[in-house]
């Protein structure tokens, strides 16, 4: 018997442009795909099929949108649910709503037509682990250099535009059976095995390398990079960050450390105290994923942090409702009158950019900025889409 496929995605559409579209994306990310085109079917294969992933348009199905999720919800099934709809944003959000009350897993709502860049947005966080590494397999690709970094553009907000301000390093393993690994499928494995540390220091020594060459160049960036929870327990890791960047000829202020509300709150007193050193040193502190958990604004008046990073699934979703778009304003508003910069992730298309332009947010990442690319990738970006003045040339 075949092995069952770790990510499996089950597309819901009537439209059968509209089906091969999204199935054909999915099977690019990796997925196992089936696909239905009637309510029957889609029941039929979400009890057969066991999806990890279902996108639905309950338009045209054959049965009331209550119905379907109704029934969907009695399966109990664990796959997250992405919801794509022609309808208005009050509909798209009472759907959503009605799905979290019948307890669907939603993972965010998406206004057709969908672009390529907002379903990868939308799946690629859904992949879940499909390679059972053993630490032998970790510890070879560090000993090896199978690590390498790739890096997102962050851009900045500025009266002529929005311009590259920095970027973020993102961890891969060019595996040499599997080719390009993400995180999501190794970085659990790392934590038990007590690697994290050492995948860590791989991103900030790449990443500030990097920075320290484009310094030479006169070309300045800022550089992001995720701290994984267990180093803001490690006493000694400001001091050793502060010579790394010094040795380099990096300024302190010309990185970013990105942190989890979750790791900042399960060893508060020790947390606290990393914090501020790293601060002390001018070190920036991004409080990541805020809007998403149940203790961020605790967080962003105890602990020091100078910048707040909104959660992807929430920028994905500003074009699409009222009430995302009132929220992330108030996230704004709260952090600028906290004294917080304010970056937002998830940028999919030019509403979601012009809606932060106007709300005064100042930083943005996203795939309709720029996907996460190589260095030498980065470079011929930043060639190709800077103006003289310094601001971004968007594709439309």
């Amino acid at each position: 018997m075949p092995p069952i496929p770790a990510n499996r995605l089950l597309v819901a559409d009537a439209n059968p442009a509209s089906n091969e579209f999204i199935a054909s994306v999915g099977r690019r990310l990796g997925f196992a795909v089936v696909q239905a085109a009637t309510a029957a079917a889609v029941l039929e294969e979400f009890a057969r099929f066991a999806p990890t992933v279902l996108i639905l348009d309950p338009e045209g199905l054959g049965t009331t949108e209550i119905d379907l999720l109704s029934a969907l919800g009695r399966q109990r099934g664990r796959a997250a649910l992405i919801l794509a709809n022609q309808s208005d944003e009050a509909m798209l959000a009472s759907a959503e709503e009605l799905g979290l009350a019948y307890g669907l897993h939603v993972s965010v709502a998406l206004k057709k037509p969908l672009s390529e860049a907002a379903l990868e947005a939308a799946l690629a966080p859904q992949i879940v682990d499909a390679y059972r590494f053993s630490e032998q397999d970790l510890r070879r690709a560090i000993d090896r250099d199978q690590l390498v970094v790739h890096y997102q553009p962050k851009l900045r907000r500025t009266d002529d535009g929005w311009t590259i301000a920095g970027i973020e390093a993102l961890l891969r393993w060019d595996h040499p059976d599997y080719g390009l690994v993400y995180p999501q499928e190794f970085i659990a494995q790392a934590e038990r095995f007590g690697l994290i540390g050492a995948l860590t220091d791989c991103v900030l020594q790449a990443g500030i390398d990097q920075i320290s060459e484009w310094n030479r160049a006169g070309v300045r960036l800022e550089l992001c990079v995720n701290l994984s929870p267990k180093l803001v327990t490690d006493a000694d890791f400001p001091e050793r960050m502060n010579d790394f960047l010094v040795a380099r000829g990096v300024a302190p202020e010309q990185l970013t450390l990105e942190i989890t509300e979750t790791a900042a709150i399960e060893d508060p007193r020790c947390t606290a105290d990393i914090l501020v050193r790293l601060r002390q040193k001018r070190i920036g502190l991004s409080l990541d994923d805020f809007g998403v958990g149940y203790s961020s604004l605790t967080q962003l008046y105890r602990l020091p942090f100078s910048e707040v990073k909104i959660d992807r699934t929430i920028g994905m979703e500003l074009p699409q409702t009222t009430a995302t778009r009132t929220i992330v304003h108030a996230m704004i508003e709260l952090a600028h009158n906290l004294g917080l910069k304010v970056c937002c992730e998830g940028i999919e298309n030019a509403a979601a950019l012009e809606f932060l332009t106007q709300a005064g947010c100042d930083y943005a990442q996203g795939y309709h900025l720029a996907r996460p690319m190589s260095a030498q990738g980065l470079a011929e970006w930043l060639g190709a889409n800077a103006s003289p003045g310094g601001a971004l040339r968007l594709a439309s």
